[in-house]
């Protein structure tokens, strides 16, 4: 996997089971990851979300499905992670290290699967410290 920017834009770049190679606005993974995050998505759901999404904007964005000699990628970088910040937590992903849309889907999944457990195990916690602290018995004789 690898990142570019062109016009602005923000792309990663992966290859796909099904399509081949992926330029994925960086946009459509934070969608998939606030999708994974709010409707509980796994990782087939969020690799379908991302290939769909990138379907629907193939047919809509003509500077995508037909590459501009006239204006390169710039800043192209080929490592490095990608971060994920959860309630001030870093979450990485080194894109230089994987090469799918599913390496990248499973991360997701799994990430955001793994700050659910520790966020409600925390919350558990607090409640069950708050509970001994406000339990009020009244006995009447």
């Amino acid at each position: 996997m690898r990142t570019y920017t062109r016009n602005g834009k923000e792309y990663l770049v992966t290859r796909d089971w099904l399509v081949g190679e992926l330029h994925i606005p960086m946009n459509i993974i934070t969608e998939a990851i606030v999708r994974a995050a709010d409707d509980g998505y796994n990782a087939y759901q969020v690799e379908t979300y991302i290939r769909d999404s990138m379907t629907l904007f193939k047919s809509t964005d003509t500077e995508t499905t037909s590459p501009a000699e006239d204006n390169p990628p710039q800043n192209i970088e080929d490592s490095g992670p990608l971060e994920l910040v959860i309630n001030g937590e870093v979450y990485s992903f080194n894109i230089d290290r994987y090469e799918t849309l599913n390496d990248l889907a499973t991360w997701i999944s799994e990430t955001l699967n793994q700050v659910k457990e520790q966020i409600t195990e925390d919350y558990i916690a607090k409640l069950e410290a708050d509970l001994s602290k406000n339990i009020t018995v009244n006995i009447k004789i």
